[in-house]
């Protein structure tokens, strides 16, 4: 068995099983970790697009059952830090061995390890299953120590509350980007009635929308 096939049983499943009784196709999770500088065809974007849209359906999902008095806002707001692009970094990062990702590229950027999760998700999904993504999806996202972490730094909600009390329009204007594709900057203006408050940037647009916020709270609190 290879260092690969070990990883992956240790790593993600954790099945009470004999060894001998895994019959999962090796070729589909070493897609999965192959980002598209190194290889054009054979990469983990169809992966990665499929995992996305298993991701938000799950976590939708579990939100939903979980939380049966809570409104909708409360919800969307709930499921948006869940499947933000900064948390699946964080936790693409915790679970995915560096040694497994494929990539030409000079340094291995957060957002090639959140796209490669979602494209694991993709590929536990196709060869095993959807009970086991749910699974993994609940103890390894929904479930991940940063959650809590990233609801408490959700400056955009913290700054919107303040807005709307004082009947305020706000306003995230992008005005660059940087960089290749990926490991891209996003650049970010944050208005209030029109008057320029902040500016910030970030790896993602919504990360770089929150930077904005986190420095705008400091002129409204």
């Amino acid at each position: 068995m290879t260092f690969f096939s070990r990883y992956l049983i240790k790593s993600f499943f954790r099945l009470k099983k004999k060894k001998s009784r895994f019959n999962y196709r090796e070729e589909i999770y070493k897609t999965a970790f192959q980002h598209k500088s190194y290889c054009k065809t054979n990469n983990n974007e169809r992966l990665e697009f499929l995992g996305d849209a298993i991701l938000c359906f799950v976590v939708s999902e579990y939100i939903y059952d979980e939380n049966k008095t809570q409104k909708e806002g409360y919800l969307s707001k709930k499921r948006a830090v869940i499947v933000a692009r900064k948390h699946l970094n964080m936790v693409g990062k915790r679970v995915i061995n560096k040694e497994l990702l494929k990539t030409k590229t000079e340094t291995i950027s957060d957002n090639i390890y959140g796209n490669a999760l979602e494209a694991l998700i993709g590929a536990i999904y196709i060869e095993r299953g959807i009970k086991e993504v749910k699974q993994f999806i609940i103890d390894k996202i929904i479930n991940s120590e940063f959650v809590d972490e990233l609801i408490n730094t959700d400056y955009k909600s913290n700054l919107q509350k303040i807005i709307q009390k004082n009947q305020n329009d706000i306003k995230y204007n992008l005005t660059n980007t940087k960089g290749p594709e990926h490991d891209k900057e996003f650049y970010v203006t944050l208005f209030i009635d029109n008057k320029q408050i902040s500016r910030a940037k970030g790896r993602s647009l919504k990360e770089a929308e929150q930077n904005a916020a986190k420095k705008a709270l400091k002129s409204v609190s």
